[in-house]
């Protein structure tokens, strides 16, 4: 699927402020589910959740929602049977918005830059148009494997304009080398922001011991 060289500018907003984005999507939160799905043709939670389906049969599993957003992933992996879904995320805005949904057994505010504190770890995690531009950045993925269980699988996707401007095949070089601790698995071009031209990638990460 071909990138467009127009970026809508609710996107290009958050693309290019990497200092404000906090406040940026706590400013979109009321209208990011009509705005993303119905305008851009959003699908990359769509996606990844049915991948994660197929990954991850175990309907009682700990699940770790990073960058949850307003909830549209956690929506959807209710729907699938998920019971155990526990969200993060850094705008408090969108929390007010996924704690709406009623799909989460816990909602806490968090940066992603930083490690993920959590009594108990989980046995899986997704994290949905988390990772694009600026930050977080590749990182920044083991924040995510390091607060599952020994073997415990991730699910992250990537934006594909900013995996090819931004050149994130570099940024994920020597992954495994460089964080002994997770293991990069596989890596998939999904569908992305269909309305915008923009398709994705997605992550297969493991935390490895």
């Amino acid at each position: 699927m071909p990138d467009s060289d127009k970026v809508d500018a609710r996107l290009s907003r958050v693309y290019d402020n990497p200092d404000d984005k906090q406040g940026l999507f706590d400013d979109w939160a009321k209208t990011y589910d009509t705005d993303l799905v119905d305008d851009l043709g959003y699908v990359a939670d769509a996606e990844a959740c049915r991948r994660f389906v197929a990954l991850v049969p175990d309907r009682q599993a700990r699940i770790l929602d990073a960058g949850c957003g307003t909830g549209l992933v956690g929506r959807r992996l209710q729907q699938a049977g998920y019971t155990d879904i526990h969200g993060r995320d850094f705008a408090a805005k969108m929390l007010q918005q996924a704690r709406t949904t009623g799909a989460y057994q816990s909602l806490l505010q968090h940066d992603l830059t930083q490690p993920i504190e959590t009594d108990e770890p989980f046995d899986a995690a997704i994290a949905v148009g988390v990772f694009s531009f600026n930050i977080p950045s590749a990182e920044h993925l083991v924040n995510i494997t390091a607060c599952l269980r020994p073997g415990g699988l991730a699910l992250v996707t990537v934006n594909g304009k900013a995996w090819r401007d931004v050149d994130w095949p570099a940024k994920l070089d020597g992954f495994d080398e460089r964080f002994p601790g997770a293991r990069l698995e596989r890596i998939e071009t999904i569908d992305y922001l269909t309305a915008e031209g923009i398709d994705g990638r997605l992550l297969t990460l493991r935390r490895a011991f």
